[in-house]
């Protein structure tokens, strides 16, 4: 496996792979087993936990926003539990660092401080720290999806196999190598190189018949990066994740070398995907 930097093209096709929630449930975990317990461990309303439970899950894993950066996502939910007088404290400078322009992290939110001393935003500090925790025991014991193995396998016969991922490329090493799917992967890409449209645009754009490019996500803005380059989508769809996995192997793989991907099948995929998560319009 080789960086992006010293990447070349190995062989004809290329599969661009996103890891959370796509590779590994990890996007579940992530929300149900971190960011939400410190939530209540931060903020309290235990008394409202399953409405507040519901809220956080749809806005960050089941509707179109699914993927939605941390800090956004915790803002929108502060919104809509202010509308339901749950929650009753100041967003302004909270809000403002979520439409600042920097990139959204516990390092760039540190900064923001320095210069907008707010309580509010040291607590969304401390609840993304202990989140951060929390996903990282959570996920010692991390596996693939059943499937995801046979499926890199069997690319990994005629295509090209990179990451392609907004996670830190230390941490992905770790999940893949620990799942033992790293020694399917001809490549790594991580935050550090970029967005994932850039990450494609440096591995895949120009190196690759623009018909020879598949991108596998689980958001729609997987699906966004891939239509930036060109290249064929593939989803694996929240809650029916074994599913698509076995139908990549069974059906997608074949039709992805054979060049018959395109048109009805991917499409009635896509629709299937753009059907599963609902609009954000709480």
């Amino acid at each position: 496996m080789v960086e992006l930097s010293n990447f070349k093209p190995q062989k004809e096709f290329f599969i661009g792979i996103d890891s959370d929630g796509t590779a590994f449930d990890s996007m579940t975990i992530k929300h149900t087993d971190s960011f939400i317990p410190m939530i209540f461990e931060v903020w309290g309303m235990e008394d409202k936990k399953q409405e507040i439970c519901e809220l956080e899950e749809f806005i960050n894993l089941y509707s179109k926003l699914r993927g939605i950066n941390r800090f956004p996502g915790l803002l929108l939910l502060f919104k809509e539990l202010k509308k339901r007088g749950i929650f009753d404290r100041d967003l302004t400078a909270f809000d403002e660092f979520c439409n600042s322009k920097v990139k959204m992290s516990n390092a760039s939110l540190v900064e923001f401080i320095k210069t907008h001393d707010d309580a509010l935003l040291r607590e969304v500090l401390e609840w993304s720290r202990g989140a951060d925790e929390l996903f990282s025991k959570g996920t010692e014991s991390l596996k693939p999806f059943p499937s995801v193995a046979k499926a890199l396998e069997k690319a990994s016969e005629f295509a090209d196999i990179v990451i392609v991922s907004s996670a830190s490329a230390e941490g992905l090493k770790t999940d893949w190598e620990r799942g033992g799917i790293l020694k399917f992967v001809t490549c790594l890409c991580g935050q550090e190189a970029g967005s994932k449209k850039q990450q494609l645009k440096a591995a895949a754009y120009g190196n690759y018949a623009s018909d020879k490019i598949l991108m596998l996500g689980d958001a729609l803005g997987d699906l966004e990066a891939a239509r930036a380059v060109g290249a064929h989508f593939y989803p694996i769809i929240p809650k029916k994740e074994n599913d698509c996995w076995d139908k990549f192997i069974a059906e997608g793989l074949d039709k992805f070398k054979d060049g018959s991907f395109a048109g009805a099948f991917e499409q009635s995929m896509i629709d299937e995907f753009d059907a599963g998560l609902p609009e954000y319009n709480l």
